[in-house]
């Protein structure tokens, strides 16, 4: 292609490329209820409501890291295939990261078991996950 300037290498041609991390959060649904965990203290968030999910390892498909995040995290899987619902930047542990959003079904009747990087667990609609969050924690993700 004559007319591509970057040529057949973009980091040959000097092209910057923008570098993020990777994760990947799940709306893990059961009937008409998402999944949260809370955040331990000594974590990172500790005692937010976030959805299971962090970050995606070196080699491993956005989705596979969502799968592996989820089991870890709660010790469930989905049944069936993962939807992507959202993708958007964001600022954690101090690194620039896209955050992949994937949402799938869980049986209904599933056990959670969690990790120890949480110590509470709720099924709630979607319609009262945001009186889980506190302002100050919406104020800084809407910062950034």
């Amino acid at each position: 292609m004559s007319g591509d300037r970057l040529g057949p290498s973009a980091v040959d041609s000097g092209f910057d490329v923008p570098m993020y991390a990777l994760s990947a959060v799940v709306y893990a649904e059961r009937g008409d209820e998402i999944l949260l965990l809370k955040r331990a203290e000594g974590t990172a968030l500790a005692g937010q409501w976030f959805l299971p999910g962090g970050a995606v390892e070196r080699g491993e498909l956005p989705q596979e890291g969502a799968r592996r995040e989820l089991l870890e995290e709660a010790g469930i899987e989905i049944d069936g295939d993962l939807e992507l619902v959202g993708a958007y930047p964001m600022q954690a542990y101090g690194l620039d990261l896209i955050q992949l959003s994937y949402r799938g079904r869980v049986a209904d009747g599933t056990d959670v078991v969690l990790s120890g990087e949480h110590d509470g667990v709720q099924w709630v609609r979607a319609s009262e996950m945001r009186a889980l969050l506190s302002d100050d924690f919406i104020e800084s993700l809407a910062a950034g």
